[in-house]
């Protein structure tokens, strides 16, 4: 794994917790009041990750840089990745917007959470192909089944909080697997001798 591999799992880790945080937010902050337990084991385990991510990306841009520059073939690779992402992230903007106009549409916005969530969770499926990461099929299927679950709960209130507060969880275990792998990488690595 070189500079760039590991800047990329940086990059996607940060994003994975960004978002987590805001459907965190969304749970703790809809619906039923969050107990207080609940809101300082989140901020700490919050700040954990967080400085997990800044240190594998410390780490990451502390690494030399290949010597020699990346050919026609690793350029034109990198075009069709970024391609491909930017195509998958419009067609899920799309399927979002058309969700959210379809619910409220037929008089059930109190879903729309549950149908972003689902969204979500299928884009990640041509996004574990895309980026050979096999955790985002894990990441796919736990955020489909939480999207359906939300669902079937009654109370609007807990539909909510459940959703947003498992969604934003599942995230964060993402980045923290995607985080982990990499500093392990990077650890032993280091214990190699050359």
């Amino acid at each position: 794994m070189d500079r760039s591999a590991l800047l990329g799992m940086t990059t996607g880790a940060a994003v994975m917790f960004g978002f987590g945080v805001v459907w965190l937010l969304i749970g703790l902050l809809r619906g039923r009041p969050s107990p207080a337990w609940l809101r300082i084991a989140l901020l700490l385990v919050g700040i954990a990750l967080g400085a997990s991510i800044i240190t594998l990306g410390s780490r990451a841009s502390r690494m030399a840089r290949d010597a020699s520059p990346p050919t026609a073939q690793q350029i034109a690779t990198n075009r069709q990745v970024g391609l491909h992402f930017y195509v998958i992230f419009g067609i899920e903007l799309g399927a979002i917007f058309l969700a959210v106009v379809t619910l409220k549409a037929i008089h059930y916005p109190d879903y729309i959470l549950c149908g972003i969530a689902l969204i979500v969770g299928v884009h990640f499926f041509p996004l574990a192909a895309l980026f050979r990461a096999p955790v985002y099929y894990g990441t796919a299927l736990a955020g489909c089944a939480i999207g359906l679950a939300g669902f079937f709960v009654a109370d609007p209130g807990v539909r909510q909080k459940v959703v947003g507060i498992s969604f934003g969880l599942l995230l964060w275990a993402t980045a923290a697997w995607i985080a982990c792998t990499a500093l392990l990488w990077k650890t032993l690595i280091n214990l190699i001798p050359a």
